[in-house]
């Protein structure tokens, strides 16, 4: 008779085994096979994410650091100026091939009319000045003028959820190519549809958790909220993608980077034009300018040590509209980053507009009062209007929300939207910048029920999919067309008259009028005075 075996031993032979699969899976880089995209395997990265033994940190607005930063930051230009012979470049430029600027679009205003089925839920703009920063932003979409656009968010936009469709609503209608900024690295797995990217050899790191980087980089971070550190042999490869029409390709690319010591880097377009820079050294931030058709962009350093942000892929002209989403922020990071090197950034991008989309988060079931949060908004507005001085705020409303209720098991709304949309409005209101109200925009298409019915949202009932995004994205795109298409309207009515003065003047003359005082008042109504007929003249 067979005694029963004991395969315990084997047990933990194959768990060992599946053990150093998926460790050894987690060491080979990412590659592409039958031209299929296959990204390092990192099992422990969520545990890494949620169960770090380092805790988020919370940061406080600091509003006077932020002034003596800025200040220091312009005594320390005039001294390079007054001081230095050869003034160190800032930027670098590598011109394959002379690329034509985006033609500006000749927009009408039925091409700008919002063409969605849903009540267009418009942007409020608070500022009560004559031709407000909000104002000028609708005139140069309405001129077909480029226009950036840097969007704050926390993990309700990671992925490039909602703005890889509001990039792709804009650059279509109002010209532009490319998906703008992408991180250089980031220090946990993530998935984007817009873009690829394969980085190696980088030490990288998020604001969220300071401590985990070199004091010496601490106090590096911009509104991007990652940074990323390489030496010798750390390469870093962006490639277009055709999710979208507009994504396949651009003419233009910037990396932004801090070389301390001198460095040098190899820079590569479409695997194929090689170019090495050589970059001299300096504390402030670079931009390596790239113009050229590109599909891809690598960079590797060669020699020394280099401090990426990451690269933006664009057109000269149009629409370019950059993610800034860093998870677990409440908006509160923003706090974090360097103010000089925040206006640096804006120095060398120019942005119209800083849309902040956060508050998610921080409800709880049928909290009212948001009064501290309203504050912090406060000092997030005044630091974002510091920082980048020529660009409207735009501050999203907290999207809609539901949780499961402890005594039904259902779903029901969390009580507490309507309440933080309020003093989010409050702070924009105060503020004298512009307001969006997310959540209504939600409820024109249903609200969070619907959104998971039809599988635009998670079973949390919190956060939307990239099926969600593309709602939220038209709903916010229509409230951006709408002032421009009523921008053009006017101006088409007044070109109207004005055709029509033009018009009667001829007609008035071929009769023999020899005076005509038409005129358009400032309601656009045209008034004809009594014409003078020569024959009146010879008494």
């Amino acid at each position: 008779m067979n005694k029963d075996k004991d395969y315990t031993f084997r047990g933990w032979l194959l768990t060992l085994g599946v053990t150093l699969g998926v460790v050894a899976l987690g060491l080979l880089p990412a590659v592409e096979v039958f031209g299929l995209r296959l990204e390092r395997v990192d099992a422990l990265s969520p545990l890494k994410e949620t169960h770090s033994t380092e805790e988020v940190v919370e940061y406080e607005a600091d509003m006077a650091r932020l002034e003596e930063e800025l200040a220091a930051m312009t005594i320390a230009e005039e001294a390079v100026v007054d001081t230095l012979p050869v003034v160190v470049p800032t930027r670098y430029d590598w011109v394959v091939e002379d690329m034509a600027s985006e033609p500006r679009p000749h927009l009408t205003a039925a091409m700008v009319r919002p063409d969605t089925a849903q009540r267009v839920i418009a942007i409020e703009d608070f500022d009560s000045l004559p031709n407000s920063r909000f104002e000028r932003l609708v005139e140069r979409l309405a001129a077909g003028e480029s226009v950036r656009i840097a969007f704050m968010g926390d993990s309700f936009v990671e992925g490039d959820i909602l703005t890889c469709d509001l990039r792709s609503e804009l650059q279509q209608l109002f010209g532009g190519r490319g998906v703008g900024f992408v991180p250089c690295d980031i220090p946990f797995a993530t998935v984007r549809r817009s873009v690829k990217r394969r980085a190696t050899n980088w030490s990288s790191y998020s604001i969220m958790k300071p401590k985990s980087a070199p004091e010496r980089l601490r106090d590096k971070f911009s509104v991007s909220g990652y940074l990323s550190e390489g030496g010798a042999r750390a390469n870093v490869r962006w490639e277009s993608v055709d999710m979208f029409p507009t994504l396949d390709s651009c003419s233009n690319a910037r990396i932004l980077l801090i070389s301390r010591d001198s460095s040098s880097v190899q820079l590569t377009i479409n695997d194929t034009i090689y170019h090495r820079l050589d970059i001299a050294a300096d504390e402030r931030l670079r931009e390596i300018h790239i113009e050229a058709p590109i599909h891809s962009l690598a960079m590797e350093v060669v020699e020394g040590r280099v401090v990426c942000y990451g690269a933006s892929l664009e057109a000269d002209g149009g629409v370019v509209v950059d993610n800034f989403s860093v998870r677990s922020n409440n908006g509160h990071a923003i706090f974090g980053t360097s103010a000089a090197i925040n206006r640096q950034v804006d120095e060398m991008l120019g942005y119209d507009m800083v849309v902040l989309q956060y508050g998610l988060n921080i409800m709880l079931p049928g909290q009212r009062n948001f009064s501290k949060y309203r504050d912090q908004l406060r000092d997030m507005i005044a630091y974002v209007e510091r920082c980048f001085p020529n660009a409207v705020v735009l501050v999203m409303g907290v999207s809609d929300r539901w949780i499961k209720s402890e005594e039904t098991g259902k779903y029901v709304p969390i009580g507490s939207v309507d309440a933080l949309t309020k003093y989010q409005r409050a702070a924009a209101d105060s503020c004298n910048v512009a307001f969006w109200n997310t959540s209504a925009a939600m409820a024109e298409l249903g609200g969070m029920p619907a959104f998971v019915s039809h599988g635009w949202a998670g079973g949390d009932y919190t956060h939307i999919n990239y099926a969600g995004g593309k709602r939220v994205a038209r709903a916010l795109a229509a409230a951006l067309r709408q002032p421009v298409y009523e921008l053009l309207l006017e101006r088409e009515r007044v070109d109207s008259l004005r055709e029509q003065e033009r018009r009667y003047i001829e007609q008035m003359r071929s009769i023999g009028v020899s005076e005509v005082l038409p005129s358009i008042d400032n309601s656009g109504a045209m008034s004809i005075e009594k014409p003078v007929v020569e024959e009146e003249l010879s008494w």
